[in-house]
C-alpha cells in the first residue's frame, strides 16, 4: 500500500498548513490547478484541500 502526503499553505490564509493523506493503489484522486490555487481532492472519500499553488507539496509516506 503506497500513501501519499499532500501540503501546503491553506488559500486565503498565511500560516495554516493543510494535509490531505491519498493511498494511491485504492483511491481516486486528482490534482488541478490555477493561477492562484492548487485542489487536491480525493475522490473516494470526498476530502479534499485547497492551498496556494506555490506551497503545493507532496510526500511518499509508506
Amino acid at each position: 500500500m503506497t500513501k501519499l502526503t499532500y501540503s501546503g499553505l491553506k488559500y486565503g490564509e498565511s500560516n495554516a498548513e493543510i494535509k490531505l493523506v491519498v493511498d494511491i493503489q485504492n483511491d481516486w484522486f486528482e490534482v488541478t490547478h490555477t493561477k492562484e490555487v492548487s485542489q487536491v481532492m480525493n475522490k473516494s472519500t470526498g476530502e479534499y484541500i485547497i492551498v496556494n499553488r506555490n506551497t503545493l507539496k507532496f510526500e511518499v509516506i509508506s
